[in-house]
């Protein structure tokens, strides 16, 4: 409960740039968690900075066991009632909820919007699945593709370099197999960047 952690609830006085509705909890969720993160204060929503004991043991002035206020609880009290007051703030009215402390609201808004962000998810992982790069530049495939793969981070499921690449792959048609075959037999993967200049290349020549 340092005095810098209680600065730092000053980065806490915006809002993001679109507040929470039915729709958008996967973008409000990525737009805040950096806020809260870059604060410090990440962990009254999380959990790993739990409420402590409103008492603490304590001796009396006859030197025996009793119990006095604990100094630290109103502290963070105070830090948690911020934190929870920039969470409301970045919410729209049609869901609003009633709680009084920062990590309830956060796992109920979770709670409410969880199939909403496993569709999300599923929805992005098939548009990865079916994409095909047809007619369209490497670089216009390249954009479509990269920016699913950061929807699926943004939605916590983050997939690796060589998995986004496969998926790539996956989508040229069979004009581009002296390519696939090529990639193949390289002894060592090639990165995205790699497979980038390789497709325009090739689109190139064709």
């Amino acid at each position: 409960m340092s005095s810098s952690s209680g600065a730092a609830h000053s980065n806490l006085n915006g809002q993001v740039i679109e507040k929470l509705s039915r729709m958008n909890y996967v973008l409000l969720r990525t737009q805040i968690t950096p806020q809260l993160r870059g604060a410090g204060v990440f962990g009254y929503i999380d959990g790993t900075s739990p409420e402590p004991a409103k008492l603490r043991a304590a001796k009396d002035k006859d030197g025996k066991d009793t119990f006095e206020p604990n100094p630290f609880h109103p502290l963070w009290v105070r830090e948690d009632q911020q934190v929870l007051g920039f969470l409301l703030s970045n919410l729209s009215k049609e869901v609003l909820v009633t709680v009084t402390m920062a990590n309830a609201l956060w796992t109920t808004l979770a709670g409410m919007y969880s199939s909403q962000l496993l569709s999300r998810v599923n929805n992005i992982q098939t548009s990865l699945i079916n994409a095909q790069k047809g007619t369209q530049s490497a670089a216009t495939y390249f954009a479509h593709m990269r920016g699913l793969a950061d929807e699926l981070a943004a939605a916590g499921k983050p997939i690796q370099d060589d998995e986004l690449i496969s998926y790539m792959l996956h989508g040229l048609d069979l004009e581009y197999q002296p390519l696939v075959s090529v990639l193949d037999a390289r002894v060592s993967p090639a990165s995205l960047d790699e497979i980038f200049a390789m497709l325009s290349n090739f689109d190139q020549r064709m």
